[in-house]
């Protein structure tokens, strides 16, 4: 990664981010911002659950600043995306990346998706 955009927030597509899933490298996270209901109701892979509210108070477990995190809502315009990406922004993320359409475009554009609720970290 490129430190110069460290501190920036970028906007990402679902066939990037279904490759980067994939792949799994460089080092990333996902973090869903969507109400705990919709996140057990289906979820990417792997993915930490947390609001927009709760980052503004601290970082859930198992969310390192030093990594990229992929930030997820429910769907275009969610305006959680972005309240949580400003939330990272301020307790020291560097590499913020909003998928902007949300889990509806995640799903329409083929993404994988599990059930239940966030495991303990």
């Amino acid at each position: 990664m490129d430190p110069h955009y460290d501190g920036v927030i970028f906007q990402t597509h679902a066939a990037e981010m279904i490759r980067r899933v994939r792949t799994s490298f460089p080092a990333f996270r996902v973090l869903d911002v969507r109400p705990s209901a919709e996140f057990a109701s289906g979820h990417i892979p792997d993915a930490l659950s947390s609001s927009a509210e709760q980052l503004e108070l601290g970082l859930p477990q198992g969310l390192d600043v030093g990594s990229e995190i992929f930030v997820i809502g429910a769907a275009a315009g969610d305006p959680a995306i972005r309240q949580a990406s400003l939330a990272l922004r301020s307790h020291g993320a560097r590499r913020i990346v909003e998928l902007p359409g949300g889990m509806s475009e995640w799903r329409n554009g083929g993404g994988k998706t599990e059930t239940g609720a966030q495991r303990a970290a």
